[in-house]
């Protein structure tokens, strides 16, 4: 009976490593579960609106984290409007034409910092002429070492076409992260950003992980 007990434990030991540490290689190997998306998704919401109240007060270059996410967001300016030549003077002796003028380059990310170690960041220039965007392009950076990335973005005006009539532009960044060993299910991150013409700024609009 006691040999018969020792050998019940010694299986439950055994059962109990192996779960362990078939749960810590499928966390290493980019395996992500229901319960951690969700609470992924919990804070991304709420640096989301960290860092939107940061953009509100005219905060550039930021980057706000939580226990196991970033969210971030950068920009530069590509065609600083005041340093456009050949711009007429107004009747003030500033430069008018220039100050409606100029693009700026921007970058979206985020980032998880446990475990799975994946990042996905959307970057590219919009251009605006006056209180109207002239142009928007978008692409997108994905890493993960234990993962198989690709992403797809698209580009809309939110009031009008960009180019002609839209203020606003949305950047959408879909990216998807597969496991490249041992779970087949993928993982797939979005990044939306709204960029706005009259007020050369942005807003995230969500970040989110499914």
């Amino acid at each position: 009976m006691k040999k018969l007990l020792l050998i019940l434990a010694f299986g439950l030991i055994l059962f109990i490593s192996a779960n362990g540490a078939s749960a810590a290689e499928n966390q290493t190997n980019g395996f992500l579960t229901d319960e951690e998306k969700e609470e992924i998704n919990a804070e991304l919401q709420v640096l989301k609106e960290e860092i939107n109240k940061k953009l509100a007060n005219g905060e550039t270059n930021i980057e706000v984290q939580s226990e196991n996410m970033k969210l971030g967001l950068i920009e530069k300016n590509v065609m600083a409007p005041s340093k456009l030549k050949g711009a007429p003077l107004n009747t003030n002796g500033s430069f008018a034409a220039a100050s409606s003028v100029g693009s700026k380059e921007y970058q979206a990310y985020i980032a998880h910092t446990k475990g799975a170690n994946f990042s996905h960041a959307v970057f590219g220039t919009f251009s605006w002429k006056g209180d109207y965007l002239t142009a928007v392009n978008a692409d997108a950076d994905l890493t993960g070492l234990f993962f198989s990335r690709s992403s797809k973005e698209t580009v809309v005006g939110r009031d009008g076409r960009i180019g002609k009539d839209a203020k606003v532009g949305r950047v959408t960044s879909k990216g998807t992260f597969t496991p490249v060993k041992y779970w087949p299910t993928s993982s797939y991150t979005t990044i939306i950003v709204d960029v706005y013409a009259p007020t050369k700024s942005y807003r995230v609009i969500d970040a989110y992980i499914q």
